[in-house]
């Protein structure tokens, strides 16, 4: 069970981060086109790739909470772990292209000034640091996935209740408790609801 609730624990420390750095991503970026918006008249190539970033950053923080949340009805139509690698995935994906844009962006020759050129080479570093939390993130999800896998759980159960041994037992018949318990330390956690179940 503490290997269970160390990989839970370290998924949400990684997508707690992305959220924060999310946030951080779009305080800047807000500065970039608050700058542009109020010394420049029209658009150029920093605005169109501060636009690009900020979208990629509100989407993430409309996603991003949805996986934290303790809502049941929640937790059991998102909290899957095909679904979150796929969000993670995509937005991590999102958050790369942002910051190869922004950084090629970032150069004197585009800027126009010092004060954008620092505002923008700001928000490229909130951007690649996002990427590393949900780089992080998605590799808790794999370690997740194995042990689902290990367990014989679909990609696509609800995790957080079987990790945490909550909700979902295994589907195991009663002659198999002996590769029930094999699998459970071969995976290195403990499901004591699904165990009481067999």
């Amino acid at each position: 069970m503490g290997s269970g609730r160390r990989l839970t624990g370290l998924r949400k420390t990684a997508i707690a981060a992305a959220i924060v750095l999310a946030a951080g991503t779009l305080v800047t970026d807000a500065t970039v086109l608050g700058y542009l918006s109020s010394h420049y008249m029209g658009s150029n190539r920093v605005h169109a790739a501060a636009g690009w970033t900020m979208f990629v950053a509100v989407v993430s923080l409309v996603v991003l909470p949805l996986l934290l949340t303790r809502a049941e009805w929640i937790q059991r139509r998102v909290n899957r772990t095909g679904t979150e690698l796929a969000i993670m995935g995509t937005l991590a994906l999102f958050y790369f292209i942002a910051g190869i844009v922004l950084a090629s962006q970032a150069a004197d020759r585009w800027c126009l000034t010092d004060a954008l050129c620092h505002r923008t080479r700001a928000a490229t570093a909130f951007c690649w640091l996002a990427v590393a939390a949900l780089v992080a993130g998605l590799g808790v999800l794999g370690l997740i996935a194995r042990v689902q896998s290990r367990l014989g759980l679909p990609l696509f159960t609800a995790y957080a209740f079987d990790i945490e041994g909550q909700d979902i037992a295994p589907p195991l018949q009663p002659a198999s408790h002996d590769m029930h318990d094999a699998a459970l330390s071969l995976a290195g956690t403990h499901f004591p609801a699904a165990s009481a179940r067999v």
